[in-house]
């Protein structure tokens, strides 16, 4: 794997900041948690962007919610969901944008 001196995920045009609001996770077991992302994708409640946080990787080998969470928000953005799914730069969390409904 290659060491980059700067993370590359920092110069990402869209910051976290930029979120409308914030769903954490950390605290939630992981069926919790991507059940809460399932009802924030079919309910949205009027935001259009979203920070979604969860517990960040612990040096013990458990797997974190980034690659379920990620290949659920891909599903949604290849379904006309989400026009935007990034990782934010620490890896514990994605910024998504749903689609505009116009």
């Amino acid at each position: 794997m290659p060491y980059f001196a700067e993370n590359p995920l920092d110069k990402l045009t869209i910051a976290a900041d930029d979120a409308e609001e914030t769903l954490d996770l950390s605290q939630l077991s992981d069926a919790e948690a991507l059940a809460a992302v399932e009802r924030l994708l079919h309910a949205r409640e009027g935001k259009s962007s979203y920070l979604i946080r969860f517990a960040a990787a612990r040096n013990d080998g458990r797997e974190t919610l980034f690659l379920p969470l990620g290949r659920r928000l891909l599903q949604a953005r290849r379904d006309g969901v989400l026009s935007r799914c990034l990782p934010v730069s620490d890896g514990a969390g994605y910024f998504i944008a749903f689609c505009n409904d116009d």
